[in-house]
């Protein structure tokens, strides 16, 4: 009993001496200025370590160290790891009303919309009787031209093959000129090309090809005018045999006038006098 109580002892020499070998926690001074009055400071002492038993082993004692734990009064501004930290909240956003807007405004223009005033004239009786003369006036002038056209307006009654039809082309010409015949005329000539042939003389007045009224072939001849008799003789002389388009034409005195109704009827009285008709 007496040898326990003297191990008992010797350890807790061996536990007193280790605890005086163990140098104190240095004392952090505080600076009172950075801490507001009327708040409590925090203590930043740390109590000592507590070692636990250790078992000798080969005449060496082991102890372990338990960290010492945080006190609640912690110091403001300790590094707290991003993982910890909370991300912010944003508030939401204030509801905003939706706003109408009203529609177009359609402007009517009150003047058009007005019903239009129909005014009422009245005409005089002298009024009405003046524009009824003046009516009757323009009929009898126009009435009048028309008669005086119709009696400058010449019939061209021509006779052939024992028939009588009204040419109305001879109109175009001129009755006093100097008209040639023109023969044996291709289909290719037409009365521009006939002109071009005859326009290098000086009194050459126009060409016309005749052509069928229904196919608008042409039926081979044609008539060239000249106001001069000496372009006439020229033009008999140096064109004749020669080309108009494909082939050469055969010029001759054109022989209208004989068909003329007047002429023809003349000559059947002159011919039942002499007995021959």
């Amino acid at each position: 009993m007496s040898s326990l109580e003297d191990e008992f002892a010797r350890f807790e020499s061996e536990l007193n001496s280790i605890a005086a070998d163990t140098p104190a926690a240095p004392k952090e001074e505080v600076d009172q200025r950075a801490i507001p009055a009327g708040k409590p400071i925090p203590s930043l002492f740390q109590p000592p370590p507590v070692l636990g038993a250790g078992a000798k082993m080969g005449g060496t004692f082991s102890q372990s160290f338990i960290p010492p734990m945080p006190q609640p009064g912690a110091v403001p501004g300790m590094f707290v790891p991003n993982q910890i930290r909370l991300a912010p909240t944003m508030a939401p956003a204030p509801k905003v009303s939706a706003v109408l807007e009203a529609g177009p405004t359609l402007y009517k223009d009150e003047e058009l919309e007005k019903e239009p005033v129909i005014t009422q004239t009245f005409a005089l009786p002298q009024d009405i009787i003046a524009m009824e003369q003046k009516k009757s006036a323009d009929i009898r002038k126009l009435n009048q031209q028309k008669n005086e056209k119709n009696k400058n307006k010449k019939a061209f009654l021509r006779c052939g093959g024992g028939q009588v039809w009204e040419d109305l082309s001879l109109a175009e010409w001129d009755p006093a000129d100097f008209r040639i015949f023109c023969g044996d005329l291709g289909n290719e000539v037409s009365d521009e090309l006939l002109a071009k042939a005859f326009r290098k003389y000086p009194s050459f007045q126009r060409a016309k090809v005749v052509r069928d009224s229904r196919t608008n072939k042409s039926k081979g001849y044609g008539f060239v005018s000249f106001k001069d008799a000496d372009d006439y003789a020229r033009a008999m002389r140096e064109m004749d045999g020669k080309y108009v388009g494909n082939r050469p034409i055969k010029l001759r005195k054109s022989s209208w006038k004989e068909r003329q109704f007047e002429v023809v009827a003349k000559k059947q009285k002159q011919k039942a006098k002499l007995g021959l008709w």
